[in-house]
């Protein structure tokens, strides 16, 4: 009787794991799985994916997901975040970094050492290129280019036709020598991955309004004061260019660096700043080089452009600029300095488009003392893009 009795303990006590272990199968649902790769945009939560870019967020959605630990794009790591992780969904970003090895798969590893694959294909992206140190580098001296995506073998191609020699490879910097027969325009970089036209220019000679060239006759105050042909400390890289050598000054310094009424050649310098950057401002950035041998900061460049309305010229340019706070230092090297050109627009009163040209002043001035030792050039008006 109690053998009997110890085996029907033994039935139910067999009976009771299965139930639980059923329950527990239940609860966790069965096997993991994925059902399909999307955006994370919840306005596009039905687009669905079979490829994504690298360094895109996406979300993997599925059952049973839970236990993932490590995510894998091809032999590239993701990075997971243990709230971004539930039993239906994974929310993480494709890698930036370039594959060794191909796979066009997407594995799942779970905490017990169980691996999921998935079809998915990662995009290689094109190079990146966002800017350049300067967009004006003599022949045979170094350009700087910043961006992503610089994977090698790369190929880059200066207007004109010419290929320049690659002297470093970064994830973010590329550098070249500036080939002989490099033209103004475009730079294409190419990689395996695809290819890239530049949306700036190098040495872009579109709408200069202040280079410096002279003649200073007609309109100018005191322009001449700061041109030179050349400087024992500062190469020049487009024939004259302003150099200021002043040294330490005080508050309101007042160096007066280019500027005039709306006539002679003040006028016929500004008149090609174009119709387009009246009509769409936004899509527009003033730019110009420049060169520090000692840190310009707390300097202040003041640039008022447009007309004179109801008074003289003077009074216009006293009360109507943008100003720049000039806070870098450049170490000897030049450099592009980039500015919202609506920025400059509206603190100039937003002036009306005049094919004739307009009131020009560039000076320093302001309450702060500062080191003056530098040089600029290339003033200009020029469009975001290459569309």
């Amino acid at each position: 009787m109690k053998s009997m009795n110890k085996i029907l303990i033994l039935i139910m006590a067999l009976a009771t794991a299965v139930i639980f272990t059923q329950c527990s199968d239940d609860e966790s649902g069965g096997a993991p799985r994925v059902r399909y790769v999307r955006i994370t945009e919840p306005t596009s939560a039905d687009s669905l994916l079979v490829a994504a870019a690298q360094g895109q967020m996406v979300a993997i959605m599925g059952e049973n997901l839970q236990n993932v630990v490590e995510v894998w794009f091809n032999d590239q790591p993701a990075q997971l975040q243990t709230t971004f992780i539930t039993s239906t969904s994974i929310i993480t970003r494709v890698p930036a970094e370039l594959p060794e090895v191909i796979t066009n798969k997407l594995t799942l590893v779970f905490a017990n050492g169980q691996t999921l694959e998935y079809d998915f294909s990662v995009d290689i992206s094109e190079p990146l290129v966002t800017r350049m140190k300067s967009e004006y580098v003599n022949t045979g001296d170094v350009a700087t280019f910043y961006g992503d995506f610089f994977y090698e073998p790369l190929v880059v191609t200066f207007s004109g036709g010419v290929e320049a020699e690659i002297v470093d490879v970064e994830d973010r910097v590329l550098s070249v020598i500036v080939p002989d027969g490099a033209e103004p325009g475009p730079v294409t970089i190419a990689s395996n991955f695809g290819v890239t036209v530049t949306d700036f220019w190098f040495r872009d000679n579109r709408n200069i309004f202040a280079d410096f060239e002279g003649p200073f006759i007609s309109g100018f105050w005191r322009g001449g004061d700061f041109v030179v042909d050349s400087d024992p400390d500062i190469p020049n890289i487009n024939n004259k260019f302003m150099r200021v050598n002043r040294g330490q000054q005080g508050a309101w310094p007042y160096l007066e660096c280019y500027g005039g009424p709306a006539d002679g050649d003040v006028a016929d310098l500004t008149k090609v700043i174009p119709e387009g950057a009246f009509i769409d401002p936004g899509s527009y950035s003033l730019k110009f080089e420049i060169n520090t041998l000692e840190t310009i900061s707390g300097a202040i460049m003041r640039l008022y452009l447009g007309s004179a309305p109801g008074g003289t010229f003077g009074d216009a340019r006293n009360n109507i600029y943008y100003q720049w706070q000039a806070n870098l230092d450049t170490q000897g090297e030049w450099e592009t300095v980039t500015i919202p050109w609506e920025d400059v627009y509206a603190a100039n009163q937003q002036f009306p488009y005049n094919p004739a040209g307009y009131g020009m002043y560039i000076y320093f001035h302001g309450p702060n003392p500062a080191i003056y030792n530098f040089a600029m050039d290339n003033f200009r008006v020029v469009p975001n893009t290459n569309d």
